[in-house]
């Protein structure tokens, strides 16, 4: 089965520090952490609710790039500083905004911190992807990379 990288251009290109945004392999898309970065590297808010929406803005880039929605995903991961005040106080509101029942697997994990200080969370997802959704991802050698 093939296995792609994905870096779209809208996000920060992952590739100069030694990741891939996302990975198409055995059938799954699996997406690394995503927190509210632009491509220029800078933090996006300083309240969960900002970079909550930020960080699921730069989810539906890489969904976008696969031919997926937010309506496709399996499983969510979200780290969180701090997840007994900021869950309820503004994370939850954006999660209930990006996806509709039924909603995919979640689970919230605390965080003692994240790897920017400004950092508030961090969010993965996983997509089952069938054999005509992969058949779909036109390699471009650049934002799409068999690899």
């Amino acid at each position: 089965m093939e296995r792609y990288a994905i870096n779209p251009k809208p996000l920060k290109d992952a590739r100069e520090i030694g990741y891939n945004h996302g990975i198409v392999a055995n059938g799954t898309f699996y997406m690394a952490g995503q927190v509210a970065m632009d491509a220029e590297s800078n933090v996006i808010g300083d309240d969960i609710e900002t970079q909550a929406r930020k960080a699921y803005e730069n989810v539906g880039i890489l969904l976008d790039a696969i031919g997926k929605d937010f309506e496709d995903v399996a499983k969510v991961t979200t780290h969180i500083i701090d997840p007994h005040e900021r869950y309820f106080d503004g994370y939850k509101t954006v999660y209930f905004e990006t996806f509709d029942e039924p909603y995919p697997c979640h689970t919230v994990l605390g965080a003692h911190q994240l790897a920017h200080e400004k950092y508030l969370l961090e969010i993965e997802i996983e997509v089952p992807l069938s054999a005509d959704d992969i058949d779909a991802i036109e390699p471009d050698g650049d934002v799409i990379r068999s690899i």
